[in-house]
């Protein structure tokens, strides 16, 4: 090789790299966007949810700062009105629930009128709880044994 074809070749491939600069800087830009755009939707799908939405208003919610404190809040409330009401609370138990609800599996026997009057204030009265699942047995005696899951709102 001589010297003449060595600085031809030389400046031939400085002229080719020159021609093709801006192409490649324009496909190094748009790689570092779309990293960038990959960075950013890996945050947003790692990124905690949205802030929990009240499911009712304020009045209508279960007192309590937490699930378990809910839970003894409901439970010591539909074992008041039983007691008042003079129905017998066989079973008050908690069962899991969803996100800001708390549920509570009961089984109550008594009286036929007591048994429906207490369903009734159950529903009515505040805080808000509406039963999810029942089901109404008559007991010897005029008796009536209701079986269900009663279901309200804390958060």
């Amino acid at each position: 090789m001589n010297r003449a074809t060595l600085i031809a070749g030389i400046g031939g491939g400085l002229a080719v790299v020159a021609l093709l600069a801006p192409a490649t800087g324009t496909a190094l830009g748009k790689l570092g966007r779309a990293r960038e755009a990959a960075t950013a939707a890996k945050a947003a799908v790692a990124a905690p949810r949205s802030v929990a939405v009240p499911l009712v208003a304020a009045g209508l919610r279960t007192p309590g700062g937490s699930e378990a404190e809910a839970v003894r809040g409901l439970t010591g409330r539909v074992r008041r009105l039983a007691a008042e009401g003079g129905v017998l609370a066989e079973q008050v138990a908690a069962v899991p629930a969803g996100e800001g609800l708390v549920r509570l599996r009961l089984r109550l026997s008594g009286p036929d009128k007591a048994v429906v009057a207490l369903a009734d204030r159950i529903e009515r009265a505040t805080p808000l709880t509406r039963f999810a699942a029942w089901r109404v047995t008559a007991l010897p005696g005029g008796g009536l044994r209701l079986e269900g899951e009663v279901v309200a709102a804390w958060r």
